[in-house]
């Protein structure tokens, strides 16, 4: 198993969703986005506040179409520890949307799923780079 491999598809498969999602392109149903998602999941985004999946679950409704021609890429994808029990891995994220950019730098917690899911979002840590 190429836990980087798959990390990586993760990480690019869920972004793809949250990038149609904010541009409000699709469906308007977050259960698709959810379904990476483990119950327990948490996330301490940018600005440092914490965010349980149920939180973030209600949010997603009034976020859909919220950022029209946002861009997402995924960049610098590493494995920093794996077991059993899960991987932790580090990402780069770069938004781009109205001709400005920010970067952030992701710690991801993954559990593992099942064939249809592999791997789970638990926790989410999002930092950003300085400007």
């Amino acid at each position: 198993m190429d836990v980087t491999a798959i990390a990586e598809k993760e990480i690019v498969d869920l972004h793809v969703l949250l990038q149609a999602w904010f541009r409000g392109e699709g469906e308007a149903d977050p259960q698709p986005i959810l379904n990476h998602m483990t119950q327990g999941y948490c996330m301490v985004g940018a600005a440092g506040r914490p965010i349980l999946r149920d939180t973030f679950a209600a949010a997603l409704p009034k976020l859909h179409g919220s950022r029209p021609g946002l861009v997402m890429e995924i960049k610098d994808v590493v494995v920093r520890a794996t077991g059993a029990e899960g991987h932790l891995v580090t990402y780069k994220e770069v938004q781009t949307q109205d001709g400005s950019s920010n970067e952030r730098w992701s710690a991801v917690l993954f559990q593992p799923g099942d064939n249809a899911q592999p791997l789970l979002w638990h926790y989410l840590q999002e930092t950003f780079l300085a400007a």
